[in-house]
Formats: structure tokens, C-alpha cells, sequence
């Protein structure tokens, strides 16, 4: 029986099948963490991408690093709620991105008021239904994907470092460029439905930093943790098509959140 994996950002798989292609998106694929770029290399046309995923050994018993990723200094940073450490018997893999791109609105189009309303999460991802009640919310997309809920929590960026000062570190070591975050959010999604009586995820956590680029466009670094029970079997692509499907709904995602950038007017 096959075993679904997680959908490790805001439901990416089911966004695959029905996004329109808005405009001509280039991948640019980093082989490690540190993207080491100014911040004139990065424009609305490119998706700047880097993945790893470190698997369990056959007992379980540990995770294999792999050149360009170590789970203690690479993922593990970014576990803020301490999984790992309370995890007890249970075993995941661990699937580590970093995503950086641009979009097309001044940066204080992005604010903590807007990214929370589920009225615009719902444009940004049109197949799911969002639902919030008080700090939780609750997103679904019907057959073939886990129901999750998740939190959201914004921060400028002294409210952040004071909270997590060993991630201030982390990101001045591998983000490369020379600026400072106006709004960043944390979601961290938990509660993963099962999908066909299979555990998809334990959770991710998705942090992103908005980055006044100039007058007119605002740059995004995410860098996104997640614990996996289960990736596809072998027989149909295995790691490589959950990472191809991954990197598709990425793709979507950042078209629908651009369309919205480029048709929705700014308040004089």
C-alpha cells in the first residue's frame, strides 16, 4: 500500500494540479544552505531554492547527514519547539528547504495584518479552505492531502532575536545578504491529518523574512523544517518525486501570491 508524505508547505501538492501559470518562473537550485549572493542577483523571474533531506538508517535508530546538511547545525536550529528533544521513541526524516524570491509590492504591503487574513491566504492558495478560530487555524484541500492546523506568529525583527538569539546567528551565517527583515512570521503547522490511514507528518515549522528589496519590491527568504513519517515508496519516484512535487507547489504558490502582488492597488 502506498504511503503519502507530508505536503510540506501549506499543502504545496494539491496547489499543483489546479494553479495557473501566471508568469515565466526560473529556478535557480543551490547546493548549499548559504546563499551567497548581493541582493541585486535576485529578481521577480527567479525562484532561488536549496533542499535537503536526511533520512533514518534502517533501525531508525539515527539520521545520515549529508555533505551539505548536518541535522545539528543545519536543521535542528530551527526546531523552536523543541521536537526533537520530546520526541521520545518516535523517528522521522527530516526534510529541510530554503526558498528566497521576489515580489512585486513595496514592502509594507506585507504587513502582519494582511498575511493573517485568512480571506488573503485563501487568494494565495484558491483550492483551500481556511478557517480560523481565535489564534488557530485550520486548512484543508480535500482528497489526497492531510487537513492541518497550524499557528501564526509575527515579529519585528528585535522582538524575534530576543526570543530566539541562536537563530539571529544561524541566519547571519547563511542568508548572504547585507539586509535587515521589516516582518517576520512563523507558522508552525501540527495536528497533520492521516491520509488513506497513514501518518503523513509530525510538523514543520516555516519561517519567513520580508526584506525591503527597494521602493517597489519586497524580498523573501523561507527557510522551512519538517519531520517526516513517511516518504513516497520507491515505485513511484520515492524522495525525488516528493521533491519535484514540492517544488511544484512552491512554484504555484509564489505565482498566485505574485498575480495578487501585481492586481490588487495600494491604498494612497
Amino acid at each position: 500500500m502506498i504511503k503519502p508524505s507530508l505536503l510540506c508547505m501549506f499543502f504545496l501538492f494539491a496547489m499543483t494540479s489546479v494553479a495557473q501559470q501566471r508568469h515565466e518562473l526560473k529556478w535557480k537550485n543551490i547546493e548549499t544552505l548559504e546563499f551567497d549572493f548581493p541582493s541585486e542577483d535576485y529578481t521577480s523571474d527567479s525562484i532561488f531554492f536549496y533542499h535537503a533531506l536526511l533520512k533514518r538508517t534502517a533501525d531508525g535508530g539515527s539520521l545520515v547527514d549529508i555533505p551539505s546538511c548536518s541535522f545539528t547545525d543545519h536543521a535542528k536550529p530551527l526546531d523552536l519547539y523543541d521536537y526533537w528533544e520530546h520526541k521520545g521513541e518516535e523517528q522521522y526524516d527530516v526534510l529541510l528547504t530554503k526558498v528566497a524570491y521576489v515580489l512585486e509590492k513595496p514592502i509594507h504591503f506585507f504587513s502582519e495584518e494582511r498575511l493573517a487574513d485568512p480571506g488573503y491566504i485563501s487568494q494565495t492558495m484558491p483550492t483551500a479552505e481556511i478557517e480560523r478560530i481565535d489564534s488557530i487555524y485550520h486548512i484543508s484541500v480535500g482528497f489526497g492531502a492531510p487537513e492541518i492546523d497550524y499557528t501564526l506568529h509575527f515579529y519585528s525583527l528585535e522582538k524575534f532575536e530576543n526570543h530566539y538569539p541562536e537563530v539571529k546567528k544561524y541566519f547571519k551565517k547563511y542568508d548572504g545578504v547585507g539586509l535587515s527583515p521589516h516582518l517576520i512570521s512563523v507558522q508552525h503547522n501540527y495536528q497533520y491529518g492521516k491520509v488513506m490511514f497513514h501518518q503523513t507528518s509530525k510538523m514543520s515549522i516555516s519561517i519567513t523574512r520580508y526584506f525591503q528589496l527597494d521602493k517597489e519590491q519586497t524580498l523573501v527568504f523561507n527557510y522551512t523544517l519538517n519531520y517526516i513519517h513517511n516518504i513516497p515508496p520507491s515505485f513511484i519516484g520515492g524522495s525525488d518525486f516528493l521533491i519535484d512535487k514540492m517544488k511544484k507547489g512552491i512554484k504555484a504558490l509564489i505565482d498566485e501570491t505574485q498575480y495578487i502582488c501585481r492586481t490588487t492597488e495600494l491604498a494612497e
